[in-house]
């Protein structure tokens, strides 16, 4: 089958958040063995959803609605006018949104009661995580998979049904390896893997990038000779090594995580430019960091930097409050006050404004007892926007020192 996926999100067509649903299926279908021939995004109006249908060419189309019942009444409107069909209530649809409200022990919401209703000849897909509710319906020529905008439904709707959906409609059986990279372009990544994507085994290989991480997602036909593929994510692994950080897919931050917990390490954090964004990210992958994260503190000010990081006023007077000295020496108080077996810091001034263009010059020192690495870092954009990658970016330095791996960024070891 040829497989597309119709967002349908005024916000995402605006620009307003961004499509976390349509990234999550197009790498899981693509695991599973289907690659989405394309994604479209429209409006949520009857008029252009039925026009954005017309222009797709495939006979299976992922439409992917919004959070709310009565806006995805107006989807399932479009698409049942779309195949001819009434609008009608499904019993088993009623049944299945009332049996989550009682599990909740709540009355059913008002607006949820769009929930009863179907395409006449629609299948549903129950989701009992939810009062959003997903259904399968055909036409001659065209099969229509709704799932509500939320994206744990998704995930529901893609293990419990997508994924079976994809393996039963297959000719040929593929699997996959995900290799997760750091710092290094997509651009970059074709450039240095050209010749192996050039290949004449039909091996494909596709990326997707968030912010400083991409996702490589090699697939091959189930029946390839095992060393042919193996030679091919050996040579992968060998001109990647230095980026590589996860071979799966998974986060930078629940990586850094599971390496702490598997080498029963434990991490004391001291930030200034990043406010405690470092720990958030941690204390949102895991609800118990009793044994992992000792410490956390966040340093705006130079008197913290003293009393309570040991910094010395001398080296604050000589090379500012953002240097390497600094950053080296906020470490070193961290690691004599703590305990903790490995410490993260990150110097940066918090008082710049947006529209800097020159980019924002941070450091971040990670270390033990056998010693400290401060590495240099250019960062440019919003405020927002140089915390959220300074802190990706120091989690990707706490991986390599966990792993114990050389790093190519610009390294300064005091």
């Amino acid at each position: 089958m040829k497989t597309s996926i119709l967002r349908i999100s005024n916000d995402i067509l605006l620009g307003k958040k961004q499509d976390e649903i349509s990234q999550y299926l197009l790498k899981n279908c693509l695991a599973t063995g289907e690659i989405i021939s394309c994604v479209n995004i429209c409006e949520n109006h009857p008029d252009q959803i039925t026009k954005q249908i017309n222009n797709i060419d495939s006979d299976f189309i992922i439409v992917v609605g919004e959070n709310i019942s009565s806006r995805n009444f107006t989807i399932k409107k479009a698409i049942a006018s779309f195949a001819n069909l009434n609008i009608v209530k499904n019993n088993f649809a009623e049944s299945t949104v009332k049996a989550y409200y009682a599990e909740a022990n709540i009355p059913v919401l008002y607006d949820s009661e769009n929930e009863f209703y179907l395409p006449e000849s629609a299948e549903l897909l129950p989701v009992k995580i939810s009062a959003l509710q997903s259904f399968i319906c055909s036409t001659p020529s065209r099969t229509f998979l709704f799932i509500p905008g939320e994206l744990d439904i998704a995930k529901y709707i893609f293990e419990n049904y997508l994924k079976n959906i994809i393996k039963e409609n297959l000719i040929t059986k593929y699997k996959t390896t995900t290799i997760k990279t750091f710092g290094i372009s997509e651009k970059d990544i074709y450039s240095i893997l050209s010749d192996l994507i050039k290949n004449k085994y039909k091996i494909l290989f596709l990326t997707y990038p968030n912010n400083l991480e991409v996702s490589i997602v090699i697939r091959y036909n189930e029946n390839l000779d095992k060393e042919i593929i193996n030679d091919l994510i050996y040579k992968v692994y060998e001109r990647l090594n230095k980026y590589i950080y996860a071979e799966e897919e998974v986060t930078i931050v629940t990586r850094a995580l599971d390496l702490l917990k598997v080498n029963h390490k434990t991490l004391a954090i001291a930030e200034t430019i990043t406010g405690g964004n470092i720990s958030t990210n941690l204390i949102k992958q895991s609800s118990n960091l009793k044994n992992v994260l000792i410490e956390n503190i966040v340093a705006t000010d130079v008197s913290s930097l003293i009393n309570r990081l040991k910094v010395s006023p001398a080296i604050l007077k000589q090379y500012s409050e953002v240097s390497v000295e600094v950053a080296y020496e906020m470490a070193a108080g961290l690691l004599e006050t703590s305990n903790a077996d490995i410490v993260l810091t990150t110097c940066g001034l918090t008082d710049f404004n947006n529209d800097d263009k020159e980019g924002k010059v941070c450091f971040i020192a990670v270390g033990n007892v056998d010693g400290i690495h401060v590495y240099k870092n250019t960062l440019y954009g919003t405020r927002e926007q140089v915390i959220d990658s300074l802190t990706q970016t120091a989690f990707f330095y706490l991986i390599k020192n966990i792993k114990q791996n050389d790093l190519f960024f610009d390294k300064t070891t005091v």
